[in-house]
């Protein structure tokens, strides 16, 4: 099931990238609340295949997962794919200049199970697109807060 959000932040594409993609382990808790726990697990600098222990909460239950960089194109686009046993999100966000000091930020959700997460995956597409929303929505406070470079 695939779910799609877009969000104008008044700063470039750098500035952007840099919060959400270069600096993903450490900020992505600070938009997703749901997100406790996003703990790297390999060594060196933000990159493709660079990974993270994920501990989220879910209608009150602790789940722990995984999370892979699958793709790292700075200024452009950034993609990982999240495990969490039976269940797989894979989300890529593309940067886009809006206008002088502008990004457009397109946020991509692909999600896939097996078992019986898989029938309930369509009854949770509104409450996907509504948590996206809110993300874009917190990305953009967090980074058009933050003085510009």
């Amino acid at each position: 099931m695939r779910v799609e959000a877009v969000e104008i932040i008044n700063r470039g594409p750098e500035d952007v990238f840099l919060f959400v993609a270069t600096d993903h382990f450490r900020n992505h808790p600070k938009w997703d609340p749901a997100v406790e726990e996003l703990t790297p697990s390999s060594a060196g600098p933000m990159g493709q295949g660079a990974t993270a222990r994920l501990i989220r909460r879910d209608r009150g239950k602790r789940i722990e997962g995984t999370v892979t960089v699958v793709e790292y194109d700075p200024v452009r686009a950034f993609a990982a794919v999240s495990r969490f046993g039976s269940f797989t999100l894979r989300q890529r966000v593309t940067f886009e200049p809006a206008g002088p000091g502008r990004t457009r930020l397109q946020l991509r959700i692909d999600t896939a199970a097996t078992g019986p997460v898989q029938a309930l995956l369509p009854l949770l597409r509104g409450q996907f697109r509504k948590t996206m929303k809110a993300s874009l929505l917190s990305i953009k406070e967090h980074v058009e807060a933050q003085p510009r470079t």
